[in-house]
């Protein structure tokens, strides 16, 4: 009896630490160049299909698109907290993307009321994983300083 009781509780501990759903905090990026662009929060399946880009100014825009995005999962993805007097926020629906990439975003030239972000997909370079055939449907949210300009999304090789 005493080892079905340590069993099940092994199982429920395991599945609480491991769900991704439990986790919070702000995601680190290796690859980020730029210290003034933050990823926030990133996961492989957006529930957009297309490639989109966002500028979200205030925190119901934000939890608008956290409801598009935990449609179909139980329970969902937190959504971060975010100081919007600080921070704006730029939500990127990468689209269909192969595994092992990631997508990355560099400041681009400030003219008048633009702002241009660059963004780049970064393919891992590990020369010996073996070819996977998975799609994925990535968001990546980034946060920049506050800033009221319009911002425009650019595409680099």
């Amino acid at each position: 009896m005493r080892v079905l009781i340590f069993i099940a509780y092994f199982i429920v501990s395991l599945t609480q630490t491991s769900c991704k759903s439990q986790k919070q905090g702000i995601v680190e990026e290796e690859s980020q160049n730029d210290p003034r662009i933050t990823l926030v929060d990133s996961d492989d399946y957006s529930g957009f299909y297309e490639a989109e880009t966002m500028v979200i100014r205030d925190m119901k825009s934000l939890s608008k698109f956290y409801s598009q995005v935990n449609k179909t999962r139980k329970p969902g993805l937190p959504v971060p907290t975010i100081d919007f007097t600080k921070h704006t926020v730029l939500a990127i629906c990468a689209g269909e993307q192969k595994p092992n990439s990631k997508m990355v975003l560099f400041y681009g030239k400030e003219e008048g009321n633009r702002l241009k972000i660059n963004m780049k997909v970064k393919k891992s370079n590990a020369l010996n994983e073996p070819e996977i055939t998975v799609i994925s449907y990535p968001f990546y949210i980034y946060t920049i300083p506050f800033t009221d300009k319009l911002i425009d999304f650019q595409y680099s090789e």
